[in-house]
């Protein structure tokens, strides 16, 4: 029963990625646990002939997840992207591109000097955030959310700069504008104060369908920034003082 429930949750999201339409939250997506979230990743990337070249890391209630960020919604700055019905939630973020594997070791955690020595770059980027559930990101359980990426929609990527000529990472000025106007201007905001720690703290938590974080994946660790919600054709732009500026744009 388990895994019919688990093929029919991936066969509804693979359906959702390939129509554009947005699939209701029913029983399946409610009943559906955080290890077949795990399940149903594999299946839909299967499914919908795509792998992953990213990670979303964080914390959730004090217990590290990730999930995969395909290679097909990773975008360079300048893209364009349609909005859907209930708007894109969009945050600015800081992600790490790794220059070798942090793949899952038996017996052997991972140290913050591990994940350091495995970084070649951070990156400054743009996430929009568009479930393939119906409703807004919070109306789907946290598995069924799990399930669908965390609702990665787009990852947009802007400059980069090499990981060993940048400090304190929690000390970085961001900045980002909706069609001109500043919407935030601030030092940090990262949810621990501590872009590498997510990254640590999965590294040692392994469960995806794709065997881990990888060499030249993009890893993004959490917004620096309070999502908005964005419903209408409009220009984002966005800067990290030391990184670069990245843009995209949002049409109906």
């Amino acid at each position: 029963m388990a895994d019919d429930l688990i093929a029919r949750v991936a066969q509804t999201l693979v359906a959702a990625y390939k129509s554009g339409h947005r699939a209701p939250v029913d029983a399946d997506a409610r009943a559906l646990s955080r290890e077949g979230a795990v399940t149903v990743q594999g299946l839909v990337a299967e499914g919908t002939g795509n792998h992953p070249t990213g990670w979303k890391v964080a914390v959730s209630e004090g217990t590290p997840v990730y999930a995969p960020m395909m290679e097909s919604v990773i975008k360079p700055s300048g893209a364009q992207f349609k909005i859907p019905e209930e708007g894109f939630l969009v945050e600015i973020e800081v992600a790490a591109r790794l220059s070798h594997d942090l793949t899952p070791r038996a017996g052997k955690p991972y140290t913050r000097e591990d994940v350091i020595a495995a970084i070649s770059e951070w990156v400054v980027g743009i996430e929009l955030i568009g479930s393939r559930y119906q409703k807004s990101p919070g109306d789907a359980p946290f598995p069924a959310w799990l399930a669908d990426s965390m609702g990665n929609a787009a990852y947009i990527t802007g400059p980069s700069i090499a990981a060993a000529k940048i400090g304190d990472l929690s000390t970085l000025r961001v900045r980002w504008w909706l069609d001109g106007e500043q919407k935030h201007d601030k030092v940090g905001g990262h949810p621990q104060n501590d872009p590498i720690l997510p990254i640590l703290l999965n590294a040692n938590a392994p469960a995806d369908a794709f065997g881990g974080f990888k060499a030249g994946h993009l890893i993004t660790t959490g917004s620096l920034t309070v999502p908005l919600v964005v419903s209408h054709a409009s220009r984002i732009k966005a800067e990290i003082d030391g990184i670069g500026v990245v843009e995209c744009g949002l049409t109906l």
